[in-house]
């Protein structure tokens, strides 16, 4: 009996690494198969519910599984004058959300909701169609776990002071379609410590409206002024309307003395030029993530993403210091709207924790002379990989069997495309994805998932380049803009993927 070798998938801690490969409705079908997939899988089912008025879980399932219910979502659900009795007992429950059209008798049943939970209760998501009475917001002040807050699509009016009190103990906050009124005019100062957010290392400002802000200040200043009062802010996204949005990145972005020191994640949706890009990476530490979808990644920036050095303030001087690790050698994230004609090369080969690259031009004659890829780590490729040689020719067929070999030392490739973001009418050359131009050089890319050539018109894919991708990416699912007239290879792939009830165009 000694000798007995417990089955694996018997294994609670094996069977849960399993789960985070599955979907819901695989989940649902393991617990189904085995009592060792149902006592490991039912947390995961019962973890997070959804509760409306056509779905609504009845209360001997509740009673039953309600020792996994950590999170519940309300969804256009319509409140009586309690919280609904069967909820009322769990003691895991840590986050709350409303969303859509809830509705209560009147605003305090849902004060008194929060109260009855509010020494548990560390997420709380409201959205529109509720109102929030001054009470409201001082009875988030006595959740004492209360960390993580999402406001969408509000008027914060006359309790504009206890929400900022609320502020102060969040870790995060997600502000959407909010609009703001009254706001203190000593907030702007920057000189009160009662509106510092030390907390908060999350912040999601999107739409966001200050309304009469206070004279001379704009809208795009005051929400400047409530990035710059969190110190501790990691992770930072915003967008809007474009207007006077430099007095927003010049106040938050561009601040002297900088105070945030711990960004390493940016997403914005506004422009900023490449200067000012490239200042921002200059007093930045540490840099994971950069998702600038209207502006173009340029030389400044491109310099400072390798500098060896930052700009601190050192006994109120600027000075510049060795930084312990250069921006290239932190990155993970690099996402930009346009193709950027520059640069693409040199971050592939300089940055080995990249794990998605969006909006660059790299041309094959580039990945020749350059130095090898070190980002063997890369998930997401979307660039314009651009043919500057000639495919039919000896040499331009050696040149991009080198560039298909960079490309499949991305082992871990889930998505990849070659011609870049663009209008569909602009028409582009990328490699020849055929084996005889050195597709079967891809071998390796058993991840791959999507493979996008569009507004290539030269693509002229065959049967035997079809039957090579189906059997050598086992993970493919669509392949898109490389058929053209090809009745046979775009047959075979169609086969393929409506086998797997996947899609290919």
């Amino acid at each position: 009996m000694n000798n007995l070798k417990p089955n694996p998938f018997e294994i609670p801690e094996i069977l849960l690494l399993i789960a985070e490969l599955l979907d819901q409705e695989d989940i649902l079908n393991c617990i189904c198969a085995s009592k060792a997939f149902h006592r490991a899988f039912i947390s995961l089912i019962w973890r997070k519910i959804t509760v409306g008025q056509e779905r609504d879980p009845d209360s001997k399932a509740v009673q039953k599984h309600k020792e996994y219910i950590e999170q519940i979502t309300f969804e256009s659900y319509k409140f009586n004058d309690s919280f609904p009795e069967k909820y009322e007992s769990l003691q895991r429950l840590q986050s709350i959300a409303y969303t859509w059209w809830c509705s209560w008798p009147t605003p305090i049943h849902l004060i008194n909701q929060i109260k009855a939970h509010s020494s548990i209760i560390t997420i709380l998501h409201l959205t529109k169609h509720i109102e929030y009475p001054p009470v409201f917001w001082k009875a988030l002040l006595e959740c004492p776990s209360l960390n993580h807050l999402v406001v969408h699509n509000k008027d914060i009016d006359v309790a504009v002071d206890p929400f900022l009190q609320v502020c102060r103990r969040l870790w995060h906050l997600e502000l959407r379609y909010v609009a703001i009124r009254q706001l203190p005019i000593s907030f702007l100062s920057g000189e009160n410590s009662e509106y510092i957010f030390p907390n908060i290392h999350t912040l999601y400002i999107e739409y966001v409206r200050i309304v009469d802000p206070p004279h001379p200040y704009s809208n795009w200043y005051c929400l400047g002024m409530f990035v710059r009062n969190c110190p501790a802010l990691c992770s930072l996204r915003f967008g809007g309307e474009n207007q006077d949005r430099e007095d927003f990145y010049k106040i938050a972005l561009l601040q002297h003395p900088w105070t945030l020191n711990k960004l390493s994640d940016l997403c914005t949706h506004i422009t900023i030029e490449d200067e000012d890009i490239a200042a921002l990476l200059r007093r930045m530490t540490e840099l994971k993530r950069l998702h600038l979808s209207t502006c173009k990644f340029g030389q400044f920036s491109l310099q400072e993403l390798l500098a060896d050095r930052q700009e601190v303030v050192d006994n109120g001087q600027l000075v510049r210091k060795t930084r312990l690790r250069r921006l290239c050698e932190t990155v993970e994230t690099l996402m930009f709207g346009t193709n950027n004609g520059i640069g693409g090369q040199t971050i592939l080969s300089n940055c080995p924790r990249l794990k998605t690259l969006d909006g660059f031009i790299i041309t094959v004659s580039e990945i020749v002379d350059g130095a090898e890829w070190v980002c063997t780590g890369l998930t997401r490729l979307i660039i314009y990989l651009k043919a500057d040689i000639d495919q039919e020719t000896e040499e331009g067929m050696a040149k991009a069997r080198i560039a298909f070999r960079q490309l499949d030392k991305l082992t871990q490739l889930e998505y990849l495309m070659l011609t870049g973001w663009g209008p569909k009418n602009l028409r582009r050359r990328t490699l020849d994805m055929r084996l005889r131009a050195g597709l079967n050089e891809l071998a390796n890319l058993k991840r791959l998932d999507t493979l996008r050539v569009e507004s290539d018109s030269h693509q002229q894919m065959q049967l035997e380049d079809a039957k090579w991708m189906v059997s050598n990416w086992p993970s493919i699912r669509s392949v898109s803009g490389v058929l053209n007239d090809e009745k046979d290879a775009a047959a075979l792939l169609k086969e393929f993927f409506e086998s797997h009830n996947i899609s290919n165009k």
